[in-house]
């Protein structure tokens, strides 16, 4: 369960920043009204025409946001601010941020970074949460392909242009910082930016440098309450020589799939070797898990341009994009299936949905359960080195572009997890309470947070390692004509070496760690055990605490 994060204040320096020119040029157009000077509007009206802009001169389907747009947004992504985009859906909401997207319900968009093609260690795409929004400039969405795109990419393209220097007029400063509270972890979360930006008129020409650093860090916990498979169970009176006792699962026999489901009504029967065996649909478990996340991102975009004359500008760039996450998942699960204590009267341990032969809730002495605690680690390196080249050419009506690029993408994941058993408890159980949301409670609830009450079990230690690199070089031109039948002409070539590696280390024991007598969770230390508190903030009638390894 997670509550929306509460921006506490921010500050930036950017907005003052563009609307000082305004500011100025509209002084001078009062105190001399016949001087013919453009008054320049800039900011949200400003940003907004651009990205109309963008729309009306593609001959694509294309949607755009502009710096402001995304600057005045409590977006810390790329992927919390295309949101926002018509046609743009996202998919993942997980641990307390927008995750991925899909553009038209179709997933995988090729991402590219001032138009070339960027990804995640071995992936094909980029991870575009990964991008703060502070770094941005304008994101193009292409909901259409077009023949000087990249080929792969069925859902579309979209496109991250970052801050250049000759894209301010002098010397420019902009700074923010921004506290985000999160209820759930309730802790206060940063998010700072920084660029300074200067160009020079030299002897050579124009010279212009940008440094942009930005970086944001968020702790996070995510609460959820889950009710376990949907499966058949026989009826408290299974007719004889079907072999089943009462209340007992039926594994096989039945058709298993996304087209074929079991029917629901009161009588309903399963052809169980020959004998019609009426059946109960039940869930046959509840789980809770409690999850405390923390992720950091620091980011870094370096650009250095210069314009001998005004038909040529080079440019040379540099993007770092990191990623550090870690993950404590904390887990109960409790069966609640036949094998347990069923009592001398099943049928009344049991309440069916009225009309149907599915059970809303039971009871259920003596059965197992395990507790998990999951520690992952996810670590991300993303480097990208530029070098680009435009020349003007035939009076203007011409343009040739090249680009040369190298990057190189590593991601490191971790995982241990320890489970943890306890001896058999009487559970009661509804498994849909209210909102879909089940409700449980054991008899004796004091098992939950007692360590010598659990003893260990199966033991998982994982790890992968992906790694990417890519060197890629493009020559672009196109050529215009005022008239005639052919009015514009493009072409151009693409290299790609392309470099993918991954490497995988799997220690899963499927069993428990001791062969002889139980080893209990206090062999681990004072330290060994962690309980958690205040679970689901009282919204729904289910343990609130319990314990699990460390």
């Amino acid at each position: 369960m997670n509550r929306k994060p509460i921006i506490l204040g921010s500050v930036s320096l950017l907005s003052l920043l563009l609307a000082g020119p305004a500011l100025a040029q509209t002084a001078a157009a009062d105190t001399d009204a016949t001087a013919g000077d453009d008054i320049v509007v800039t900011g949200v009206r400003a940003s907004i025409v651009g990205a109309l802009n963008v729309r009306k001169q593609s001959t694509q389907i294309v949607d755009s946001i502009v710096a402001e747009d995304v600057g005045k947004l409590p977006d810390n992504n790329v992927v919390e601010a295309l949101q926002r985009v018509t046609g743009v859906q996202v998919t993942d909401r997980g641990n307390g941020e927008a995750g991925t997207i899909s553009i038209r319900g179709l997933p995988d968009p090729v991402t590219t970074l001032n138009g070339r093609n960027i990804f995640t260690a071995a992936g094909q795409s980029f991870a575009l949460q990964d991008v703060s929004a502070n770094l941005i400039k304008s994101v193009d969405i292409y909901k259409t392909r077009a023949a000087d795109q990249l080929e792969t990419g069925l859902a579309g393209q979209v496109d991250i242009k970052t801050r250049r220097p000759f894209d301010f007029n002098g010397f420019a400063i902009s700074a923010l910082a921004r506290g985000v509270y999160n209820e759930q972890s309730d802790k206060i979360d940063p998010n700072a930016a920084l660029l300074i930006s200067d160009r020079w008129t030299t002897g050579i020409g124009d010279i212009g440098l940008l440094v942009n650093g930005s970086y944001n860090k968020s702790r996070y916990r995510t609460q959820s309450v889950t009710a376990g498979a949907f499966v058949p169970f026989a009826t408290e009176n299974p007719p004889a020589g079907s072999g089943f006792t009462p209340l007992q699962r039926i594994f096989g026999g039945w058709p298993v799939g996304t087209n074929a489901g079991l029917p629901t009504a009161p009588g309903s029967t399963l052809n169980i070797n020959g004998v019609d065996v009426p059946y109960y649909l039940s869930r046959d478990a509840v789980f809770s898990t409690d999850l405390y996340g923390e992720r950091e991102r620091p980011s870094v975009n370096v650009a250095l341009q210069w314009a001998p004359n005004s038909s040529s500008v080079y440019t040379a760039e540099f993007y770092y994009s990191g990623f550090r996450g870690k993950t404590y998942n904390d887990l109960m699960f409790s069966f609640v299936d036949w094998w347990g204590n069923l009592g001398n009267n099943p049928g009344s341990t049991i309440q069916l949905y009225p009309g149907t032969n599915i059970v809303k809730s039971r009871q259920v002495g003596n059965v197992a359960g395990f507790n998990s605690g999951d520690y992952a680690t996810n670590r991300t390196d993303s480097f990208v080195y530029a070098l680009n080249g435009k020349w003007d050419v035939g009076d203007g009506r011409g343009k040739i572009v090249a680009d040369l690029a190298y990057q190189t993408s590593k991601n490191r994941q971790t995982f241990f997890a320890m489970r943890t058993y306890r001896p058999g408890l009487d559970v009661d159980v509804d498994f849909n309470a209210g909102g879909g949301i089940p409700s449980y409670k054991f008899a004796n609830s004091g098992v939950l947070t007692d360590p010598g009450q659990w003893t260990l079990g199966e033991l998982y230690d994982n790890a992968n390692r992906d790694t990417g690199s890519a060197a890629t070089f493009t020559l672009d031109g196109d050529y215009n004509w005022d008239s005639g039948f052919l009015r514009r002409i493009k072409a151009g070539i693409r290299y790609d070496a392309r470099k993918a590696d991954s490497w995988v280390r799997t220690q899963d024991a499927g069993v428990p760690l001791s062969n002889g007598a139980p080893i209990p969770l206090t062999a681990l230390g004072a330290s060994g055990a962690f309980t958690n508190s205040g679970f689901f903030d009282g919204l729904a009638n289910v343990p609130t605490s319990w314990v699990t390894a460390n």
